[in-house]
């Protein structure tokens, strides 16, 4: 497989030049190890991995000998693994300088988590996420829907027809991501690498982190977690079925969110006072990843019945967003919306300048204005800030359906 270029790398570059310290995180196996190489090629400095045993031993013995030595930047990949010290430590050697670009630090778990340690290089440090890739990375697209979506809204009502039909979509959904998985060809291959991925972040990462007795709870949690994606999460129910207290819960999905296999889309509201669902919705943060989980292949979504279908069409539209979301020039909140006893919006894409895109999934190949609903009720809400709405379906083309409202092949995320 051909390098793809990482639309993150610019950022990275950027970070680099503006700050003393560089965080990038991410799930395992997304590429961060490749970011940091390519960055060393172009900025020299040290590369240093703390999956070596040798070096994780010497950073946990003594880890400001271990920073000391080295031309900069120093990049130490798997960070988290190194312990608390190892970051104080890094604190300490950047306070004495000013220097801009001293570390590059990259962590398969959200290791700046802990108050302590985030307190300790707060104002010092730029943190950036890469995740698997997103299609449009794949295609190598230079312009990302979000840019478009709020900047020229009009220019996605076209009659181009999109080369991709609904098994396509399937196969995307069902295939996920991850950069190893895109050179595997059997579907057999594929089941297999997501099921020890799951198992060395659960019996490496988290039992490292927190210390957990039982794991087998923890993949349970994440089945089921993969069985509930793109809904709001029911922690009472969850317990029951899985026989632990609902704090157990809650503190396991903290620590499958702390490694990057699920994330919660926050309820939106713009009034604090509105009857805005609270609960958050939870996604997979790859269709591989919960199809492996859910036991469904591309076929499977293509059936008559397929339960799986709706949300992991959701998921997918979420996860590609959310990954655009990481190098979008301007700022991005994503979120959910949904009124008690009201209209629902799947995603809410809100700007710092308060303007806002909704967007909607569909798993069909053919919409209608009942679909329209819930993006014409915050278009109605928000008046002059509500840029557009677009209800994304596996047909072929892009549909106008009114004022600033739009039916769009799920591929216009990546393809124009």
């Amino acid at each position: 497989m051909d390098l793809v270029s990482r639309r993150i790398a610019d950022h990275a570059v950027e970070f680099l030049d503006s700050f003393r310290v560089v965080i990038i995180n991410g799930p395992r196996q997304s590429g961060k190890t490749t970011l940091l190489r390519q960055l060393n090629d172009c900025r020299g400095g040290t590369y240093l991995t703390l999956d070596e045993g040798a070096l994780r031993g010497a950073a946990h013995a003594d880890p400001d000998t271990f920073i000391a030595d080295g031309p900069r930047p120093m990049m130490i990949d798997e960070i988290q693994r190194g312990g608390d010290d190892l970051v104080l430590a890094i604190k300490a050697s950047v306070d004495g300088s000013s220097d801009r670009g001293q570390f590059v630090l990259a962590g398969s778990t959200r290791f700046l988590a802990t108050p302590s340690l985030s307190e300790s290089l707060a104002g010092r440090a730029g943190v950036l996420e890469v995740w698997p890739f997103a299609q449009q990375e794949l295609v190598g697209g230079s312009t990302s829907f979000l840019s478009t979506a709020f900047e020229e809204p009009e220019a996605f009502r076209t009659t181009k027809q999109s080369a991709f039909g609904r098994p396509d979509y399937f196969e995307l959904i069902a295939r996920g991501s991850y950069p190893e998985i895109l050179t595997m060809r059997s579907e057999r291959a594929r089941d297999q690498w997501y099921a020890a991925y799951v198992q060395s972040i659960i019996d490496t990462d988290i039992r490292e982190m927190a210390k957990i007795d039982e794991p087998s709870s923890l993949s349970q949690l994440l089945r089921l977690a993969a069985a509930s994606t793109a809904q709001e999460f029911n922690l009472v129910k969850a317990g029951s079925d899985l026989g632990l207290h609902r704090t157990t819960v809650s503190r396991y999905l903290g620590l499958l969110e702390t490694v990057f296999l699920v994330r919660f889309l926050p309820a939106w509201s713009r009034n604090p006072t509105a009857r805005a669902v609270r609960r958050p919705k939870l996604h997979l943060t790859d269709t591989g990843l919960a199809a492996h989980l859910l036991s469904v292949d591309a076929e499977g979504l293509g059936a008559r019945v397929a339960p799986a279908r709706g949300p992991l069409v959701e998921t997918f539209i979420v996860g590609e967003l959310s990954k655009q979301a990481t190098w979008s020039p301007f700022r991005v909140g994503l979120h959910h919306w949904r009124v008690s006893q009201g209209p629902e919006v799947d995603l809410v894409i809100e700007r710092t300048n308060g303007r806002v895109v909704g967007v909607e999934a569909k798993a069909t190949d053919a919409v209608g204005l009942d679909d329209f609903k819930g993006l014409a009720a915050l278009r109605d809400s928000l008046g002059d800030g509500f840029v557009h709405g677009f209800v994304f379906y596996t047909g072929r083309r892009s549909l106008s359906f009114g004022d600033r409202l739009t039916a769009l092949p799920i591929s216009a995320l990546w393809d124009r």
